[in-house]
């Protein structure tokens, strides 16, 4: 019989001697893994106290989230308690298959990597290296115009837009009415304000599912924040120095990391929209451009 076939089957002897029955072997220290599972935990916890409490440390929590939208609540974490202008991870043989090596005494960041097996979830440690750990060169950033970004933020907008003098509330700006599913705008309005009144507007409809009330305010303003911040539009306006009691208060940080999450997973809706905009936008012009 085929030696595969025989030890599938567990009649090859040989398989006995398998290293998959050695618990802790060189690749395989449980012991180790546990306390930096155990250790990532506690950085989590202790973070989400801090940073509910420290509007400066809060900036710099939704900074990480705005590059790393695709990592959860508690990898943001780990990442901002590690490596606060980190850009781009990876882990170190990802950076060696792409040709690059890392520096020497280069600082990992430990996040926790999601595993099912039997049924459950499992949070295994795992180490990556920020691209400033490494010599592979910083990506320049792409710049987005006005129209760009107004374009994308319109992408499968779910309610209809009406151009305007004066909003219905008597103001300048933007406005979403939700009983008429009807985000009104002014025209004439200089562009990075437009932008920035939109922005938290769209928003604010991608959170109706949300109870009205401060927290709603406060995650629209951080939603339009991180949008701001993505795109590169002026941010300095943005004021996180009083954080709203009902997040401050909390005394469990698994409370706190359940708002955040509802913060992180809206951000996430918007900015997908608005990157698959961009996407098909450019294979558009790759498209025209073989067509020549």
């Amino acid at each position: 019989m085929d030696e595969i076939v025989e030890d599938l089957l567990g009649t090859n002897n040989k398989s006995k001697n398998n290293n998959y029955n050695k618990p802790y072997n060189k690749n395989n220290n449980w012991k180790e893994q546990n306390r930096k599972r155990n250790e990532a935990y506690k950085k989590i916890d202790d973070m989400s106290f801090k940073l509910s409490k420290d509007g400066n440390l809060f900036t710099q929590y939704l900074n990480i989230l705005s590059r790393f939208e695709k990592y959860s609540v508690g990898n943001c974490m780990l990442i901002l308690e590690t490596e606060p202008n980190a850009m781009q991870i990876k882990e170190k043989q990802d950076w060696i298959d792409r040709g690059y090596e890392l520096i020497q005494d280069a600082k990992s960041i430990t996040i926790l990597e999601p595993n099912k097996a039997n049924g459950k979830v499992y949070y295994n440690p795992k180490e990556e290296y920020d691209i400033s750990q490494t010599n592979a060169p910083i990506p320049e950033e792409r710049e987005y115009t006005d129209k760009d970004i107004l374009l994308a933020l319109f992408k499968d907008c779910k309610a209809k837009r009406e151009v305007v003098d004066v909003l219905p509330n008597g103001e300048k700006g933007a406005e979403y009415v939700e009983n008429e599913n009807k985000l009104y705008m002014c025209r004439g309005l200089k562009s990075d304000y437009l932008l920035k009144t939109v922005i938290q507007e769209i928003a604010r409809m991608e959170m109706q599912g949300v109870e009205n009330g401060e927290m709603k305010e406060f995650k629209t303003y951080c939603i339009s924040y991180m949008i701001c911040k993505k795109y590169g539009l002026e941010t300095s306006q943005f004021d996180f120095s009083n954080l709203p009691n009902d997040l401050s208060s909390k005394e469990k940080g698994k409370d706190i990391r359940v708002e955040l999450d509802d913060i992180r997973t809206n951000f996430t809706t918007i900015n997908s929209k608005i990157v698959s905009y961009f996407e098909q936008e450019a294979k558009s012009r790759k498209n025209k451009e073989q067509e020549r």
